[in-house]
């Protein structure tokens, strides 16, 4: 009996033994089957964010094209980059009207099986004409007392808006102090020994010497053109004055008086006399096309105590000369032409030329609503927006 006992022991231990080898065969079996998948799962991982970064390079490389040649359309077919390659599709307003200026680029990354796809919004970058109060393409100097500051005539008059601040200036060249200068604002450069700062200089802003060279190509000839056939001179002018329709220039002799009406003007130069006055009609809207030089004499008022938006200046001349005691309240925007910007003359606005020269005492008041005046484009392209597909 005990022998029988014995055996039947034997056997029930036997058949546990089998039944645990074989547990541990499954759970071994599935330790294994789980690494599989899992070297699996991370090697699919591995090599789509692979095809990510070789999408994105797609979209970055179509990025670069545009700006070298904002027409560039042909995109890239099977572009190897590092284990990878892409394929990208730009798509326009030609073809989708909703787009208007944008340009849709669509980049697909390939890595060992691993696809990803990005799609990239460029649009063309916006041209801020008047970013700075004083903007010279070469230089700016101002001499001993002179100053900036800002207001904002969309939301008051000067005295009610005034502000130390944000009357910035900046250059792609020279930005050239006396003693004794203020500035209401930034001073900035585009050349690493563009700044020239007298020590009794006071700038309530930042100073920098590398920001990005500003573009001048944003007023085609065809705005010029345009300008001549559609000018409102001499019939929407009124007052004391000459105008020569042969040559389209504009005189006023001492004391002389115009008023602009609403429009388009375009002069191949003006020439104020001393004490003269120029008054834009209440509501109106004026845009001068200037192909020479122009004048304003002293104690000249052009536009006095009104809005800097009312009156734009757009010039191809190669001189704009404040003389002493000028009053101005408008824009001006020549880039090659000098300013001259004389003694106790006050500036309201904005003024991009080519040099500009502050003479001692004389003070400009940045308009600070032409920060948001927009003409034209710079000819670069940004990505405003993407996304991973």
């Amino acid at each position: 009996m005990m022998k029988y006992i014995m055996n039947n022991n034997r056997g029930s231990a036997l058949l546990i033994t089998l039944m645990i080898m074989a547990m541990l065969t499954i759970v071994a079996g599935v330790s294994v089957d789980r690494s599989t998948t899992d070297m699996e799962m991370s090697y699919n991982q591995l090599h789509a964010e692979q095809s990510f970064y070789v999408a994105e390079a797609g979209y970055k490389r179509a990025l670069y094209e545009l700006n070298q040649d904002n027409d560039w359309r042909v995109g890239f077919r099977d572009e190897h980059f590092g284990t990878g390659y892409f394929a990208v599709k730009l798509v326009d307003s030609s073809s989708d009207s909703a787009l208007i200026e944008s340009v849709l680029v669509t980049s697909a990354g390939f890595v060992d099986g691993g696809q990803s796809t990005v799609t990239a919004w460029i649009v063309p970058e916006l041209n801020y004409m008047f970013e700075y109060g004083l903007f010279g393409k070469n230089a700016i100097n101002m001499a001993m007392g002179s100053c900036t500051d800002s207001y904002n005539s969309d939301s008051g008059s000067y005295v009610d808006t005034q502000l130390d601040s944000l009357g910035s200036i900046g250059s792609n060249g020279m930005v050239i102090t006396a003693q004794f200068v203020t500035i209401g604002g930034d001073v900035s450069t585009a050349s690493d020994t563009g700044l020239s700062i007298n020590n009794k200089t006071t700038i309530n802003g930042d100073t920098t010497s590398n920001v990005d060279s500003s573009v001048f190509n944003v007023v085609p000839e065809s705005e010029y053109d345009s300008a001549r056939i559609n000018s409102g001179a001499p019939a929407n002018i009124t007052g004391d004055f000459t105008y020569n329709p042969a040559d389209s220039s504009l005189v006023t002799g001492q004391d002389g008086s115009v008023v602009l009406g609403d429009g388009v003007y375009y002069f191949t130069s003006i020439d104020l006399g001393q004490n003269s006055q120029v008054t834009i009609a209440p509501g109106a809207e004026v845009t001068i096309y200037v192909t020479g030089d122009i004048l304003f004499s002293q104690q000249s008022t052009i536009n006095d105590g009104g809005n800097p938006m009312d009156l734009m200046i757009f010039s191809q001349g190669s001189a704009l000369t404040f003389k002493q005691d000028n009053t101005f309240y408008g824009t001006f925007y020549g880039p090659d032409a000098t300013i001259e910007y004389d003694q106790t003359s006050q500036i309201y606005g904005a003024l991009v030329g080519s040099t500009i020269n502050v003479a001692k005492d004389a003070c400009f008041h940045y308009d600070r609503r032409l920060s948001e005046f927009v003409k034209g484009v710079t000819g670069r392209m940004l990505v405003s927006a993407w996304k991973e597909n």
